[in-house]
């Protein structure tokens, strides 16, 4: 399976220094803030609460993890300095007024996905908590399906015969 996680936040810190192999890679994938773990791929009963794509996920995902643990204003203003837009609204939006430890929260990310626009707009289509924005790959209609996708199958095509291939 090409998804790392998901993994309880703060567990996930804990390790860090002993198992550096587990952090995000240094390149393109899609990642996933969840209320509850899952198995092979997240679903909307998981409470996916943010997705996004970055083209380098482990700088993606250390600003993610600097606004989501607090480490900005506590007052949500538009004029406050933070670095991730999305961890900054889970702290200020979901975590403080549900008093809900970010740590205790998951993640996960894919760096093997065949279209990660594809990947994030299926994902998206997830998310349960307040407005959200909606992407759609311009390279595929209808978009692939998330399984297929981010577990580096390639989708089967129909050739000139009309068979699959």
């Amino acid at each position: 399976m090409s998804w790392a996680g998901p993994n309880k936040i703060g567990d996930f810190l804990n390790t860090v220094a002993h198992s550096p192999w587990k952090r995000p890679p240094e390149k393109a994938g899609v990642y996933v803030v969840s209320e509850k773990p899952w198995e092979e791929l997240p679903a909307t009963p998981d409470g996916v609460l943010y997705v996004s794509q970055a083209a380098y996920l482990r700088y993606q995902i250390g600003r993610l993890l600097c606004d989501l643990l607090g480490f900005t204003s506590d007052n949500p203003s538009v004029e406050e300095a933070y670095q991730h837009t999305g961890g900054h609204s889970l702290w200020s939006h979901y975590c403080l007024p549900r008093l809900i430890e970010p740590a205790n929260l998951y993640l996960a990310w894919c760096s093997e996905c065949l279209c990660i626009a594809c990947a994030e707009t299926k994902l998206l289509e997830m998310v349960r908590t307040g407005p959200h924005r909606v992407t759609i790959c311009s390279a595929h209609r209808p978009v692939l399906d998330l399984g297929p996708n981010c577990c580096g199958l390639m989708p089967a095509v129909l050739n000139s015969n009309g068979r699959r291939s």
